[in-house]
């Protein structure tokens, strides 16, 4: 798997990289790729809402109330307007921005080679400001659980090091991803139900049900299917790339090597950048026990590494 036309590559020590991933300069990143999503998150949770309150709400509004029909109608058709350009561009350019932030903190810790400028990375300066003074970065990061990134054993190998951090990365949005589109799924459900039972309670006829509630928020629904469907491919895409690495670290017959590393960091990057949101209260909420996880993982496979020869 190994790619020719990828430049050199050795990784540094485990120990180095572990240090490096404390350091203020990494520090620095990933506090400003925390910023940037948050700030993503915002512009999702904006467009959500009005998705949600005005998008689906509206028909129902507009058949209980008729005499608010126009004005509602109109609310409606200009937030769904706004939600699929300047709210779903501020989003994405915070993404692809955060996700570039995040490359150069891998491409510290590795020691990696940049052989691609992404236009996207902030300025030194933009990042600076994000992150705020030097004098503050490690209480931030204390205070923002960014200590110690990733699961790094000084025992294992450079090379197995990188692969299994990288494994850690997948894996982890992995399991975020799948919580994500199992709790939107339900709440979907739950809003279906809801919608149905508000409708008979007023006493809705069939025909003005599937007329003036049920075809009118066709439009907004289909926006919540295809992000529960987009959050599953991204889950998978994350599940293969983790699979792949794990595979190469349990294979004595195929070792690892550095170009590997640099295809496997190009997918996560492409990954990142195309990656849905996750809610910030979900992902609180599985902190500890991805967090817990994942250092299991890592640890378990580190030591077959070691017993492989990685």
């Amino acid at each position: 798997m190994a790619a020719s036309s990828q430049p050199d590559y050795t990784p540094p020590s485990s120990t180095v990289m572990r240090e490096r991933q404390n350091e203020p300069y990494a520090l620095r990143l990933l506090i400003a790729q925390r910023y940037l999503y948050s700030r993503a998150k915002r512009w999702l949770a904006l467009r959500w809402f009005g998705m949600l309150v005005i998008g689906l709400a509206a028909p129902v509004v507009s058949v209980i109330w008729p005499s608010l029909a126009v004005v509602v109608g109109a609310v409606a058709g200009l937030w769904l307007f706004l939600g699929q350009t300047l709210l779903m561009y501020a989003q994405s350019s915070n993404v692809t921005r955060a996700a570039a932030v995040q490359e150069q903190f891998d491409f510290y810790v590795y020691g990696m080679p940049s052989s691609i400028e992404r236009s996207t990375t902030p300025t030194i300066e933009e990042i600076c400001a994000l992150a705020g003074p030097d004098d503050k970065l490690e209480n931030i990061a204390v205070k923002e659980k960014l200590m110690d990134w990733y699961p790094i054993n000084a025992d294992d190998s450079g090379i197995s090091a990188v692969a299994i951090s990288q494994r850690a990365n997948a894996v982890y949005t992995d399991r975020l991803l799948r919580a994500t589109a199992i709790a939107w799924s339900i709440v979907t459900a739950v809003w279906v139900l809801i919608l149905v039972g508000v409708s008979i309670g007023v006493g809705l006829s069939l025909a003005t049900f599937l007329v003036g509630v049920f075809l009118p928020v066709l439009p907004a629904f289909l926006d919540i299917v295809r992000y529960v469907a987009g959050v599953w491919k991204a889950a998978r895409g994350r599940r293969d790339l983790a699979r792949s690495i794990e595979g190469r670290l349990r294979r004595v017959e195929d070792r690892i090597e550095g170009g590997d590393l640099l295809v496997w960091q190009d997918s996560l990057y492409d990954l990142r950048k195309t990656t849905p949101l996750v809610p910030d209260l979900l992902y609180k909420l599985r902190r500890a026990v991805n967090e817990r996880s994942m250092k299991a993982a890592a640890s378990q496979l580190g030591q077959q590494a070691r017993r492989s020869g990685q």
